[in-house]
C-alpha cells in the first residue's frame, strides 16, 4: 500500500507541473531588456564632404535627410568635428513626420577653424531618443578649395 500512495503521490505532481508549464507556455512571453523596437526610419548617407584650403577658417554646412517614418522628434547633430568647430542648427529637432531620403529637413551649420592639411572624418547624428543613427561626412584640409571627384568620399556638400 505505500507503493501505491507513492505512485499516486509521484502522478499528482507530474499532473501539477504538466498543468503548471501549459499555463505557462499559454501566457505572452514578456520582452526582455535588449528587445528594441525597429526604427522605421533611416538617417539617409548621400556622401557628404568638402574639400578647403588649409590654414583658412570656413563656414559650411552639411545636410540632414531621413527616409521613412517616425512618431516622436529626431534631435541632429554633429560629432568627431576638428577641435575649435562650432556648430548650429538652424531649425532642430525635426518634428514627427514621414519623408522618403531625398528631401533636406535640416541642416548642420559650422565654423571650420583654421586646418592643417588633412583628411577629417566626422559624422552626422540623428536620434529619436531610442536610437541613434550616423552617416560619414569627410573634411579635406588641401592647397585649394574645391573637391576633385574620385577624391575623399564621393558626393556633394554646400558651402557659402
Amino acid at each position: 500500500m505505500v507503493r501505491s500512495t507513492f505512485g499516486v503521490a509521484r502522478l499528482a505532481l507530474a499532473l501539477a507541473a504538466a498543468a503548471t508549464l501549459a499555463l505557462i507556455g499559454s501566457q505572452p512571453a514578456a520582452a526582455s531588456p535588449t528587445d528594441t523596437p525597429t526604427a522605421t526610419w533611416t538617417l539617409t548617407n548621400v556622401g557628404q564632404r568638402i574639400c578647403i584650403p588649409a590654414d583658412q577658417s570656413w563656414f559650411t554646412y552639411f545636410w540632414i535627410t531621413i527616409d521613412g517614418t517616425w512618431s516622436t522628434p529626431i534631435e541632429v547633430g554633429a560629432r568627431d568635428l576638428p577641435p575649435g568647430t562650432t556648430t548650429s542648427l538652424p531649425h532642430a529637432p525635426i518634428p514627427p513626420g514621414s519623408s522618403d531620403g531625398h528631401t533636406v529637413l535640416n541642416l548642420v551649420a559650422m565654423t571650420l577653424p583654421p586646418l592643417p592639411f588633412g583628411v577629417y572624418q566626422s559624422e552626422l547624428t540623428a536620434s529619436d531618443g531610442v536610437q541613434t543613427q550616423s552617416v560619414p561626412v569627410t573634411i579635406q584640409v588641401q592647397e585649394t578649395w574645391g573637391c576633385a571627384w574620385g577624391s575623399a568620399t564621393p558626393g556633394s556638400t554646400r558651402s557659402a
